[in-house]
């Protein structure tokens, strides 16, 4: 499958990809990433200016946007403001949400937002060969000896198929 563009990013969904040592892989992907101004500033670790100089692309905000974030606050207290940027651009662009955040998920898919995440981003180094199999396994394993919290199921079966190298 290609990659739907543009995808836009939360916070979180970048710092996978750093600890498992694939952040500049990612950025090969035949995708646009995009992410709200307001988060540029939130990025630690990776910083956004890292981001920014492999491709990242940030996205201001109307009035009549920053209002349906307002309201979106109003309605959902226990996402951030910062994903709840995320999620109206995702929204008013037509584009693909990539985020980790299960609240945020949870409110993406009631909005009619397309949702994507960190194992996606694996599949698709893999799918468009940017990675080996082998190296999206060693990467996986990275992230969540780390403390990344991925779905368990998902994360074994994808680590038998790659170490398998398939």
């Amino acid at each position: 499958m290609d990659c739907p563009s543009p995808c836009i990013t939360d916070t979180n969904i970048w710092i996978d990809p750093y600890r498992g040592g694939l952040l500049a892989e990612a950025f090969l992907l035949p995708c646009r990433f995009i992410v709200p101004d307001v988060i540029i500033a939130e990025l630690g670790e990776p910083s956004g200016a890292y981001l920014l100089s492999l491709g990242l692309q940030e996205h201001g905000f109307s009035g009549e946007q920053i209002s349906q974030v307002q309201a979106l606050v109003r309605k959902h207290r226990g996402v951030s403001s910062n994903d709840l940027f995320a999620l109206v651009l995702a929204r008013e662009l037509k584009a693909t949400l990539l985020t980790g955040d299960q609240l945020l998920r949870k409110v993406a898919e009631k909005e009619g937002v397309s949702i994507r995440g960190t194992l996606w981003i694996l599949d698709e180094l893999v799918t468009h060969g940017i990675v080996t199999p082998r190296r999206a396994a060693e990467a996986l394993k990275l992230m969540v000896s780390s403390g990344r919290r991925l779905p368990h199921q998902e994360c074994q079966t994808r680590l038998r198929r790659w170490e398998r190298g398939e």
